[in-house]
């Protein structure tokens, strides 16, 4: 293993040399500013310094780029992070030593955080066991796993948003920064890298159209819209799939691309909103209703939510309570019955699962239920869960009330369903 890894360090650094020397670098997000350059490599001193600091063992791909070919610099999203700077250095000692929890699968969602994270405040240890490799804007982030089951592999999230973890399919850091070498160079997109599937166009048709996983025919089509150039029957089979395929997540999010790539590709995407209205139809009549598709295709209601709160199934209640809680602004144009609200939340307060008390804390933070306030102050004087708590104190907190304001204005501010363009 030590030398196929030296063979692979060897073919990063040709590729990196001849990406130099290119006559015009390629057109890919983050290369006006590194020029596919590297930083110095560092000393296996100071190395092993940060690994006895963090009592951590760097995964061995990783360790040797940063060693022997660099640190920081060239790669994916605006550069790579250098290793001192990986790791923020409020985070408390053995931070990076806690193993992190996130598998390879599907993306971790919606409250991912609430149920893997600890709540903000002093002493969170926040993706735990991992350490930023790259940032992608915003807060789009690639971090690599040092300690954990996946230890090793990569995973890309929003950590300020809903999209949580996602465990790339490249099997170690030297895959993972080469496979985006390439790309670049190939003209591919590769923002936000790693979301892609690594597969050539043919294969990812395969998988659109014949793979079990949901999850993964959506993420094909995505796959696709990444290539430097989709062949005819590719967007054929795209535009297929938004219409037949039988899960309605993997129509929504499809249609959802196919409109705002439609000109990055020079294809029109006729008759957009009949589309949707039919996907929504077909949402709705599944048992249960996909609300995924229906927050993708912005026809999510109120009414759609209700009774999967009160649902029988724990997931299913917690799916639509976090919509309800977090997804208020997709309710905008709705005759709310405050009445209805008020039940929903008080029986979030009341239920035995943190997770749903917490949504339920939230819900009445967003939608403004003050009549709430003293169950929720009563709740506070026995609550046990971190972010039942967490939300408590936010829901009551002066300066978060300024900041957020009145939840109907809000919901009228600024929205815009057109791409930009």
């Amino acid at each position: 293993m030590p030398n196929a890894n030296h063979a692979r360090l060897c073919r990063i650094a040709d590729k990196l040399a001849a990406a130099r020397a290119m006559p015009v670098l390629p057109d890919a997000f983050g290369v006006d500013a590194h020029g596919f350059e590297l930083g110095p490599p560092l000393s296996e001193a100071v190395v092993t310094e940060f690994e006895e600091r963090h009592e951590v063992t760097l995964p061995t791909e990783y360790r040797l780029f940063v060693t022997e070919l660099g640190d920081g610099g060239a790669g994916p999203g605006y550069e790579l992070s250098r290793l001192n700077t990986s790791c923020c250095t409020h985070h408390r000692s053995g931070h990076l030593a806690q193993p992190s929890p996130y598998l390879p699968g599907p993306r971790y969602v919606d409250d991912w955080e609430e149920r893997y994270e600890d709540p903000p405040g002093p002493d969170r240890a926040f993706l735990r066991g991992t350490l930023e490799i790259a940032g992608h804007g915003c807060s789009l982030v690639t971090q690599l796993t040092v300690a954990g089951p996946a230890r090793g592999r990569l995973f890309n999230l929003d950590h300020e948003g809903p999209l949580g973890p996602y465990v790339v399919e490249d099997a170690d850091f030297l895959s993972w920064y080469e496979r985006w070498l390439d790309e670049a160079v190939a003209g591919y997109d590769v923002g936000w890298f790693g979301e892609r599937l690594p597969l050539e166009e043919a294969e990812l048709v395969a998988v659109l159209t014949d793979e079990p996983s949901s999850e993964r025919r959506a993420r094909a089509g995505q796959s696709l819209l990444q290539l430097p150039a989709v062949s005819e029957s590719s967007w054929t089979a795209l535009t297929e799939a938004m219409i037949t395929d039988a899960h309605p997540t993997v129509r929504a999010v499809l249609w959802d691309l196919l409109r705002w790539q439609r000109h990055r590709h020079g294809r029109p995407l006729d008759d957009a909103e009949v589309i949707a209205d039919d996907i929504a139809r077909h949402a709705r009549s599944c048992a249960p209703p996909d609300l995924k598709a229906l927050g993708i295709l912005r026809r999510l209601t109120v009414a759609d939510l209700l009774p999967e709160v009160m649902c029988h199934d724990l997931e299913r209640r917690r799916r639509a309570a976090y919509r309800l809680a977090w997804d208020s602004g997709e309710f905008r144009g709705e005759a709310l019955q405050q009445d209805v609200l008020v039940d929903v939340a008080g029986g979030l307060l009341n239920d035995d699962d943190p997770v749903l008390r917490s949504h339920g804390v939230v819900v009445v933070r967003q939608f403004s239920l003050t009549c709430l306030h003293s169950a929720l102050r009563r709740l506070q004087k026995t609550e046990t869960g971190p972010w039942v708590r967490h939300h408590i104190d936010w829901c009551f907190d002066e300066s978060s009330t300024r900041m957020w304001g009145d939840p109907s204005t809000m919901m009228m501010q600024g929205f815009s369903e057109d791409p930009p363009f």
